[in-house]
């Protein structure tokens, strides 16, 4: 029984450096979280919430940091468990760029989508993510989705790999997914309707094509209509490399973002992807839309799309621009490591983000471009209990001077400690809680080695 004015609650996280990433980006030193019914119900400094709160359990973080769920934005979970199998080296063979992942995706099954989300989804709490946007090349979203609730993770899920017209490559080589507007329009939002915005549990769904070039103004304009009529968010691919753009610009007549802003299909609910090549004229006219962009900067560097010093993406960050970061498909690096990456690029290029400006597109840019911005990404009463705790016993955490630049830059992933997911430790001691991650592994590597075979890697 709890002492006469105090209220109850399901878990404390106590002792904390508590960055909020709320508007203010407020910090408290010695801070604690009161967690009840799955949001939060207060937080402020220790003493004040063991003042007010008892609760069932406590989590005393051992004044180490804790932020906000990282949300990763744009990642193909069926495209995890390819590292290493196949070669997209440019003295492989391989065809070159992205397209080296067709017969990869011309080879799955439901059971090795199902494989690939839970290998990645607890790659993904273990790095210290609480929620990740599923690309839009899930053939089976369920596999996806059941995945996700298996692990305690939140996503988002979309149809599949919509395109009318061979703009991209891949668009006419997939056996699953032809480019046909038949097709686009008999499935375009069905994840939508099935996971309306507003429905409980783990797993949304958003409106996505693939984009880069496969979709007619027609579609997209038929994807954005869904997307503003049920209150969705719109993704796709766009402005990936200069060769796409040559053929949006070709048929556009102008600058693809141009285009795309005339036509009312880049506004606040728009999410584009990789936006790496772009123009004056285009970067006016994002900045203007309030459209969401999702950063890869391992990608840049991976295919050298362009030299560091002309990434746009800093200065379009510090222009307001909504920004979060798609590690898309985890090849030389692991999921967490791109802050990093995208300091080193910027800092290569003359400019500057700050610890605490990469932490802000991990959590409230990914928030945004997840649809959810109101519900997770900051540490704020009412908000969903999506929470990271941090440990300080790894060498990599000391001398810890500053926690937000040590785990950003320094420790990254390896301090991971807790993970909380709308209110339920789902992560503890850097272990599932949920599932025996054994298995998880084991059930990982059978799967690559099947896929291998079939695709002959």
């Amino acid at each position: 029984m709890s002492a006469p004015g105090l209220q109850t609650c399901d878990l404390i996280v106590d002792n904390g450096y508590l960055v909020t990433m709320d508007e203010e980006r407020r910090e408290i030193a010695g801070g604690a979280i009161a967690v009840k019914d799955r949001r939060i119900a207060a937080l402020g400094p220790a003493g004040a919430i063991a003042r007010s709160w008892r609760a069932a359990r406590r989590i005393d973080a051992g004044g180490a940091l804790v932020h906000p769920g990282f949300v990763e934005s744009h990642y193909h979970t069926g495209l995890h468990l390819v590292r290493g199998v196949l070669s997209d080296a440019p003295d492989s063979g391989a065809s070159s760029g992205p397209g080296v992942f067709i017969r990869w995706i011309n080879a799955l099954r439901d059971e090795d989508e199902h494989a690939g989300a839970l290998a990645a989804g607890l790659e993904m709490l273990q790095s210290g993510h609480s929620a990740f946007v599923e690309a839009a090349t899930a053939f089976e979203p369920d596999a996806v989705a059941e995945a996700a609730e298996a692990l305690g993770i939140r996503c988002s899920v979309s149809d599949c790999m919509l395109w009318d017209r061979d703009g991209d490559p891949m668009a006419v080589q997939i056996e699953r997914a032809p480019c046909d507007r038949a097709r686009v329009e008999r499935m375009l939002g069905e994840q939508v309707r099935r996971r309306p915005p507003g429905h409980e549990g783990l797993v949304r769904a958003h409106v996505a094509l693939y984009g880069i070039g496969s979709g007619s103004e027609e579609i997209m304009r038929a994807a954005k209509r869904v997307a503003d009529d049920t209150g969705a968010v719109f993704h796709q691919h766009q402005n990936f490399m200069a060769g796409d753009v040559a053929v949006d610009r070709e048929r556009f007549g102008k600058a693809p973002l141009v285009r795309l802003n005339e036509i009312g299909v880049m506004d606040a609910n728009t999410v584009f992807t990789h936006m790496n090549v772009m123009d004056d004229e285009e970067a006016e006219a994002l900045v203007g839309s309030g459209a969401v962009v999702v950063w890869h900067p391992g990608n840049v560097m991976y295919y050298a799309i362009h030299p560091p010093g002309h990434s746009r993406m800093p200065a379009l960050f510090e222009a307001g621009v909504p920004t979060g970061f798609g590690t898309d498909v985890a090849k030389s690096w692991i999921i967490g490591d791109l802050p990093f990456i995208a300091y080193l690029l910027t800092r290569h290029g003359g400019r500057y983000l700050s610890p605490r400006d990469l932490m802000a597109i991990c959590t409230r840019g990914g928030a945004r471009a997840f649809g959810a911005l109101d519900e997770i990404g900051s540490l704020e009463i009412g908000k969903k209990a999506d929470i990271v705790v941090r440990s300080d016993v790894p060498a990599s955490a000391i001398p810890d001077f500053d926690p937000v630049y040590q785990a950003t830059m320094i420790s990254r992933s390896r301090t991971v400690d807790t993970v909380i997911v709308d209110g339920e430790i789902v992560l503890r001691h850097g272990r599932s809680t949920r599932l025996d991650e054994a298995e998880v592994l084991a059930a990982g590597k059978v799967s690559a080695k099947r896929m291998a075979a079939r695709v002959g890697g």
